[in-house]
């Protein structure tokens, strides 16, 4: 088990953490390694162990997102009384935004619109660098092959974001639906072929049941803030 356990810790692992005792052990063994390394003095082994951390968090957050996205697909053949996304809600403890952002991650990369020699270059990058690409791609903005190099190079978030505000310059595919949320006006406008179809609302801006409502509804990257 230590060897095993071990070799998690130093050097990243392909598939999801663990659950239960395994779980504990690899928390306790990260907290004995680290002590050793510093009773050593041993930078090195202190770097690795560090290195290994991030890479363990970075693959388990692609992991779950592909995760998702096999689970939500085949739901209906569990034949169970709740939906996919609040059976996730309870197992998870994470809101439904939160799962579809990450579940989003994966149906782009399974889309067929990311090139796929820049497929694995993405995969390589957190997930919360991703989650902005894949909301930009699910509102149906044009990117081109040149675009998606960019992206899936960029050496930073702030890059990432930068490359995301050029291509939302660019009008959007032929059919392709742009939710644009008005918070003064209290507007909600949805473009198609360049024509608006606007729903507008009435409410209490002082409720803040009714704050926490538009913040859920709006918070998925679906409607763009004006």
């Amino acid at each position: 088990m230590g060897d095993t356990v071990d070799a998690i810790v130093l050097s990243g692992i392909s598939q999801f953490m663990p659950h239960g005792k395994s779980e504990k052990a690899i928390l306790s063994t990260v907290h004995d390694r680290v002590a050793e390394a510093i009773e050593a003095q041993d930078v090195r082994a202190l770097g690795s162990i560090g290195n290994g951390l991030l890479g363990v968090a970075q693959v388990s957050g692609i992991a779950f997102a592909e995760y998702l996205y096999t689970v939500e697909a085949n739901w209906d053949k569990f034949k169970q009384r709740d939906s996919f996304w609040s059976w996730g809600e309870d197992t998870f403890g994470k809101d439904k935004v939160t799962l579809e952002r990450q579940h989003r991650v994966w149906s782009m990369f399974v889309s067929g619109d990311v090139p796929k020699e820049y497929v694995d270059m993405f995969k390589t990058m957190p997930i919360r660098v991703l989650i902005p690409i894949a909301n930009m791609w699910n509102q149906g903005y044009e990117v081109t092959d040149l675009q998606w190099k960019k992206l899936s190079n960029a050496p930073d978030p702030s890059t990432v974001g930068k490359i995301i505000r050029e291509i939302k310059n660019k009008p959007e595919k032929q059919g392709s639906l742009n939710i644009e949320w008005n918070r003064e006006a209290k507007e909600l406008t949805g473009w198609m072929n360049g024509k608006p179809h606007t729903i507008y609302l009435t409410y209490d801006e002082k409720d803040e049941v009714v704050v926490k409502m538009l913040a859920r509804l709006f918070s998925d990257g679906k409607a763009l803030e004006k």
